[in-house]
């Protein structure tokens, strides 16, 4: 199909027209009327994606980070930079879509896919906007102690390590969900009168404002909390294009460690 067609019918579901005023999403490189065949879906553009691409003859990178955030001046080939990447594939005429707050902010987005591998049901949007659309999930799960739930949420996202901020010595009911940084959803948090906050990168003047009220915050990664959307879009591009070949890219070695 051509790629017109493919950006066409993923924008109905996905509208570039939420995406936050700093954001870059759509498509990032390309010509509209090439044929696609090969999709791969990657949280970023990075070495092993661009590699896999190239070497396996992708026609489209579908990335959830923009890979064009800041205006260019240049586009200069350095080592392990984006302008590199981004000069291989169009060498290699391999197209790039980005789709980031956007997707974000869908009923069937990042927050989404990371409360449904966690077993959240009856889920509702933490900071919501129009039409169904907004960041974050919370529900209600039955009473369980804090450091029960923190070894339960390791097990279902199948990481070895997780920072925690609050008191963790008590029972908690309410969990609120979101994939990236969630700093500025706190006070979403607090005024859903939400026990515990999953999320990541979370500043100290923050963790302050969460622990004045009793939130607890779990900082399972930025890479770790968005990862999930990857493999609920290739279930949704191969429901609708059962002819595509999709794949998702994982980092082989993500960066984050905690020692």
């Amino acid at each position: 199909m051509k790629l017109r067609n493919f950006i066409n019918w993923y924008e109905k579901l996905v509208p570039l027209n939420i995406q936050e005023d700093f954001d870059n999403c759509g498509l990032q490189f390309g010509n509209l009327e090439k044929e696609v065949e090969k999709i791969l879906i990657s949280l970023d553009l990075d070495d092993d994606c661009i590699k896999k691409a190239i070497k396996e003859d992708y026609d489209l990178i579908f990335t959830h980070h923009p890979v064009i955030f800041h205006p260019l001046k240049n586009i200069i080939k350095e080592n392990n930079s984006v302008n590199t990447r981004l000069i291989k594939a169009i060498k290699n005429d391999i197209c790039i879509y980005s789709s980031h707050t956007n997707l974000d902010s869908v009923e069937f987005g990042v927050s989404d896919a990371l409360s449904n591998k966690l077993g959240l049901i009856k889920t509702k949007i933490l900071d919501s906007h129009t039409k169904n659309t907004g960041y974050g999930k919370y529900s209600d799960i039955d009473e369980v102690f804090a450091e029960d739930f923190i070894y339960q949420v390791k097990n279902k996202l199948n990481i070895e390590n997780v920072i925690v901020y609050g008191e963790t010595n008590r029972k908690i009911k309410r969990i609120a969900v979101l994939g990236g940084s969630g700093g500025h959803f706190i006070k979403n948090c607090i005024e859903n009168q939400c026990d515990v906050f999953i999320s990541s990168e979370f500043k100290y003047d923050e963790q302050i404002d969460a622990s004045d009220s009793n939130l607890i915050l779990i900082d399972i990664g930025h890479y770790e909390s968005e990862i999930f959307v990857l493999e609920l879009l290739k279930q949704t591009f191969n429901k609708t294009f059962p002819e595509l070949e999709v794949e998702v890219n994982c980092l082989k070695n993500p960066t984050r460690k905690i020692f």
